[in-house]
Parts: structure tokens; C-alpha cells; sequence
């Protein structure tokens, strides 16, 4: 017989006590998997969005929903501001670069962001193909909308994302993509920018940056007022504001002077983020708590399982001795015992977890929407998996020592 074959037949008679191990293990490297990949993401994506941006200016409201509105692109803003109000931030001798940020359209489920080039400046990010926009209703899209040179889509008003084509509507203008940015794994992948113009003539607003070029859809939205008895639109409104300051001290007075004397909302990204963290902080010790508590039980079952198996099997342990096995040999068949439980429920924790993730990265709107990558491998799981290794391996050692010091004549004789 060999040591396989004895190994299996040493599980199957073990079968509950071994499946109680083996779905303990399953259970809590599957949760603690899911916690870790998901806290990953969100320090991952807070990593690389908030690169370099001191300072969002928004509408008066929530601070955190400033930042997640207009930094991630992952909720809703809180108003809109007037352009007139942002300029004066913008001349602030304390800024060095700052972005304005038109929302309210989207189109293929990703959001129609209007802005200006220095949006894709500030994330060194590339054209992959063509250029960028000369004129209103002219489009750079990311890597991720699945959108080409030369397409041509219409927007559709709201920020939720809707792939519906239904919802397009010819009022909301007509985009030709002219450029497509380089891949980066920031936000800019997964959206769609143009001229801060396109967004106001399409809301009947007054451009700011007009050109002196006649675009066909300012004409037609400008022909439209006019039927109504409007000569202009009305005065321009952006969503936000993405500043960067020049010192230290305007990160830290900047935000409270414009709190303090003005209607808008400055909101301070380390610090909505690190309330955010707070929030979920809570629910995030829980869930590692009780993977740590799931696993711990798994290596205490394996243990007790070999323990008491092997209480049982000290006579057949004592004939494989005077056959010929070494102790060696007999601790190593304990040890693998304990090593194969041990992986099989590692190995399908972890196929568990990714694919529950996998399913939630599809499905709940804030991870798709902020483009939760599922093949990844953080650190921290390289840890767990060791750890769980090593438990595993504590739990069958323990009872294979006691076979190192085995009276194997006293055990022959009692056995007969």
C-alpha cells in the first residue's frame, strides 16, 4: 500500500470530521479573501485618482460626496456652482493648477465629463489615438468605454450608469470621438471627456471658452433659445473644481477661507477619505475578525481530528513501525494528512473569494463603476495564504511528534 493510498484511506474514514475542517478553512480564507481584495481596491483607486488634487470645490453638502462625485466618478454631485464663483478660486495666488468639472450626461453607461486638457495632464496620461478636441461636441474617450476614433454617440441626461441606447437623446448632442487615451488604471479610463462648452450649450447655458469658431450644435442650441425669446443662454454653472495648491499652508487655509466666505463647499480629500475608512472600518474588523476566528477553528478541528484519530490508531501505527516505516516517514504521512486538508480548503477559499468578488465587481454599481480589477494579488493575501499554511501545519504536527516516541512493543502488546 502506499503512502497515498494510506493517506485517503485515512480521510475517508474520517469523512465528517475532515469536511467540518475542510469547509471552516473554505469559509474563512473565502471571506477573508473578499475583505482584502475589496480594501485593496479602494486604497488602490484612492492611490492613484487623488494623485497630486490638494483641494475639491463643490456645492454645499456632504464633503465625502464631493470627493466621491468628482474625484471617483462613483456618486452623485451635490449641485452645481456658478462658473463666475469658480474663476475667482481659480485666480487664487495659493493654486497652482486647477480643473474644472462639468457633469450631468453620460452615454453608454460611462459619464460625459466636460473639462479641459489639463484633465488628462494631471494623470501624465497619453493619447493612444488621434487628438483632442478642437471644439465643443468633439470627445476623448478612456480605454474602457469601448469607443473608437471616428464613433460618433449621442449623450443622455443623468450620471447613473444606463448602457440602454434607448435612453440616448438627440437634445443632449451628438459626440464624434476624435482621440482615445492610453490605458492608465485611473478614473480617466472609464470616462468620456470634451470641451467644458459641450455641457453648457447642451444645459442652455453661455460657453466660457468660446472660440470664435461656429459649431453646428451651439448653432442649433443658440437657434433654439432664440425661438423662445432668448438671445443667450444663462449665466454657466460647473459641477467642481480640482485644485492644486502651491505650499503646505494653502492646502490648509485654502479650503477654510472658501468654506468660510463663500456659498461653495471646499472638501479635503485625505481627510473624507480617512472618515471614509472610519465608516467602513467597523465592518472591516468584523469580517477579518471572524476569518481569522474561521480559520483558527479550522486548524483547531484539523488537530483535534488527528488527535483523536490518532488515539485510535496507535495500534496500526505501532504494525506500520515493526514493518519497516520509519517515525520519520509515519510523522510525514500525519503531516500530509493535515497539509491536503489544509490546501484543499485554502485553495478553494480563494477560488471562492475571487469569484464572489468577481460577482460583485459586476454587480454593485460602486465597484464596476470604479473599475474593480479582479486579477490582482495584494500583499496582505499573500499573508493570509502563508498563515494559513503555517496553521495548518502547526494543527498536524502536534500529534505527529507523539508518534516520535512511540513504545512500539507496549503498543504491539496491547493491540494483541
Amino acid at each position: 500500500m502506499t503512502d497515498l493510498s494510506l493517506i485517503l484511506a485515512s480521510l475517508r474514514a474520517r469523512l465528517f470530521s475532515c469536511g467540518l475542517s475542510f469547509l471552516l478553512t473554505f469559509f474563512g480564507v473565502m471571506l477573508a479573501t473578499v475583505l482584502v481584495l475589496f480594501v485593496y481596491h479602494v486604497h488602490h483607486r484612492f492611490e492613484a485618482d487623488i494623485k497630486g488634487i490638494h483641494v475639491v470645490v463643490g456645492a454645499k453638502g456632504s464633503p465625502l460626496q464631493i470627493i466621491l462625485s468628482s474625484v471617483y466618478h462613483v456618486d452623485m454631485p451635490t449641485g452645481n456652482i456658478p462658473y463666475a464663483s469658480a474663476q475667482k478660486i481659480m485666480k487664487n495666488p495659493g493654486v497652482k493648477q486647477a480643473i474644472p468639472l462639468a457633469l450631468g450626461d453620460s452615454a453608454h453607461g460611462f459619464r460625459i465629463v466636460g473639462t479641459t486638457k489639463a484633465y488628462a495632464d494631471h494623470y501624465d496620461i497619453a493619447l493612444a489615438e488621434g487628438t483632442f478636441w478642437d471644439a465643443p461636441f468633439e470627445a476623448v474617450v478612456g480605454a474602457d468605454t469601448g469607443l473608437k476614433t471616428g464613433d460618433q454617440f449621442q449623450g443622455a441626461h443623468g450620471l447613473m450608469p444606463s448602457p440602454d441606447e434607448a435612453d440616448a437623446d438627440e437634445d443632449h448632442g451628438t459626440y464624434k470621438v476624435v482621440g482615445v487615451l492610453a490605458r492608465s488604471g485611473t478614473v480617466l479610463d472609464r470616462l468620456i471627456l470634451t470641451d467644458i462648452d459641450s455641457v453648457l450649450i447642451i444645459h442652455g447655458q453661455d460657453p466660457v471658452n468660446y472660440k470664435n469658431y461656429k459649431h453646428e450644435h451651439e448653432k442649433k442650441h443658440h437657434d433654439h433659445h432664440h425661438d423662445h425669446g432668448h438671445d443667450h443662454g444663462s449665466a454657466p454653472e460647473i459641477t467642481a473644481l480640482l485644485l492644486t495648491v502651491k505650499s503646505h499652508l494653502h492646502h490648509i487655509n485654502l479650503p477654510r477661507s472658501i468654506n468660510r466666505e463663500s456659498d461653495l463647499q471646499a472638501a479635503h480629500p485625505p481627510t473624507e477619505m480617512a472618515r471614509l475608512y472610519g465608516l467602513m472600518g467597523m465592518g472591516q474588523k468584523t469580517a477579518g475578525f471572524l476569518s481569522v476566528f474561521l480559520v483558527l477553528m479550522a486548524a483547531l478541528s484539523i488537530f483535534t481530528g488527528l488527535a483523536n484519530s490518532l488515539e485510535n490508531r496507535l495500534g496500526d501505527v505501532a504494525v506500520l513501525r515493526a514493518i519497516g516505516f520509519s517515525s520519520r516517514r509515519v510523522m510525514g504521512l500525519i503531516l500530509c494528512e493535515a497539509m491536503f486538508l489544509t490546501l484543499i480548503g485554502l485553495l478553494a477559499g480563494l477560488a471562492g473569494g475571487y469569484g464572489v468578488y468577481a460577482l460583485l465587481a459586476t454587480h454593485m454599481a460602486p465597484l464596476s463603476a470604479s473599475g474593480a480589477s479582479v486579477f490582482v494579488l495584494p500583499p496582505a493575501l499573500i499573508w493570509i495564504i502563508i498563515g494559513v499554511v503555517v496553521a495548518g501545519f502547526v494543527a498536524g504536527m502536534i500529534p505527529a511528534w507523539r508518534v516520535r516516541h512511540l513504545d512500539i512493543a507496549r503498543q504491539l502488546s496491547r493491540a494483541l
